[in-house]
């Protein structure tokens, strides 16, 4: 039984907090949970404790969102900053919510760069700060041994889709990208990008001053426009097989300038209407018939973007399930605490059917002491 070593395996399971910055910088996700394993090697359960998502001061989500254009020295600077921000907003929410101690802190950062192809990816958020002011071994960097090993560094969900949440066909996160995770009876788990979500509609509505289109109203008051959509819809990526990835270089590149194209002539409203018809295809054309379907991210409480998911899957029998908003919003931030405690007891954490990497592989810096130096 795991309880033999309690360094190892603590008899009440282990409390991590997950920590998640998506792509659209809206706030950092956190969360507090709960993980226990019966036997070594068998399967996991978890409990959360808490959820919440952090708002960034506004001079700092300035400096993430323009962090592509910045030197070395400015990088590596915010690098520092949002750790050390993150770290005093983290223990003041910690101590305020009077949560159990905690055993380490799984970090994903807030990703800056991403190019598989060219065999590299980094996302800020020093672990060393992090350690630093929590106390508690932090583990970060999860995606750069995958991308080392010749996978896409991403998605990394899927392993805790398929051991935490498998009671559903696909898991759905409706984050800055949306991307999808189901069993295939060949491949067992395989999970992709499919296309933009929030990130596209956000930057859409920031052209008119607004940080979002609060539930989509705007988008709702528009028309599609077929041209543009068209335009979207035949980006090369989306005639890519799986495994593949998107970084908000692409989106930049492929895809907004499309906007910018048509925003020229058409109201805001109608290019918000167009972006949810085009999450709504990318997403709906890759969900097989008849799957119940977990969705989670913040465009599950766009209730215009979930309209269009329904309108694109009508007939297909699809059930779209959304849950209680603290998983909703705390769900990749509850991954992430998962894969760092994997990390921790040095046990693979990203799947090669997933990334396309050459073998599984157990990811992630370590900042401190592993269970088995101390740890209680």
């Amino acid at each position: 039984m795991c309880g033999e070593d309690n360094r190892r395996w603590p008899p009440d399971g282990w409390h991590v907090l997950g920590l998640m910055s998506g792509t659209s910088v809206d706030g950092l996700d956190v969360a507090s949970v709960k993980f226990t394993q019966k036997t070594q090697g068998g399967s996991w359960s978890y409990a959360l404790n808490a959820a919440t998502t952090l708002d960034y001061p506004l001079p700092l989500q300035r400096q993430l969102w323009d962090a592509m254009s910045l030197d070395a020295v400015e990088l590596r600077r915010l690098d520092k900053e949002w750790a050390q921000w993150a770290g005093q907003a983290v223990s003041t929410w910690v101590q305020r919510m009077k949560l159990p101690a905690i055993h380490l802190v799984g970090s994903h950062g807030h990703t800056v760069f991403h190019q598989p192809d060219e065999g590299w990816t980094w996302q800020l958020g020093s672990g060393a700060g992090l350690h630093a002011t929590l106390g508690v071994p932090v583990v970060c960097d999860f995606r750069s041994l995958d991308v080392a090993s010749g996978g896409q560094g991403a998605p990394l969900v899927p392993l805790a889709d398929r051991e935490l949440f498998g009671d559903w066909d696909v898991a759905l996160n409706l984050g800055g990208f949306a991307n999808i995770s189901l069993e295939d009876p060949a491949l067992g788990r395989v999970a992709w990008d499919v296309g933009p979500a929030n990130l596209l509609m956000n930057v859409i509505a920031q052209t008119i001053g607004l940080s979002m289109d609060e539930d989509g109203t705007r988008a709702a008051s528009g028309t599609v426009l077929p041209s543009l959509l068209k335009r979207w819809q035949d980006a090369p990526f989306h005639r890519l097989k799986p495994p593949k990835s998107l970084g908000r270089e692409w989106l930049e590149k492929e895809v907004w300038p499309h906007a910018q194209h048509a925003l020229e002539s058409h109201a805001v409203e109608d290019v918000l209407a167009t972006a949810v018809a085009y999450t709504s295809w990318a997403v709906a054309r890759d969900i097989p018939d008849g799957a119940s379907v977990l969705v989670t991210g913040g465009g599950a409480f766009n209730p215009t973007l979930m309209q269009g998911l329904e309108a694109a899957s009508k007939g297909r029998g699809i059930d779209w399930h959304v849950p209680h908003p603290d998983l909703v919003n705390g769900k990749e931030a509850l991954v992430f605490a998962w894969l760092g405690l994997l990390r921790w007891l040095d046990q693979p954490n990203a799947l090669p059917s997933v990334t396309g990497a050459r073998s599984a592989t157990c990811g992630g810096a370590l900042w401190g002491v592993g269970p088995s130096n101390g740890a209680s």
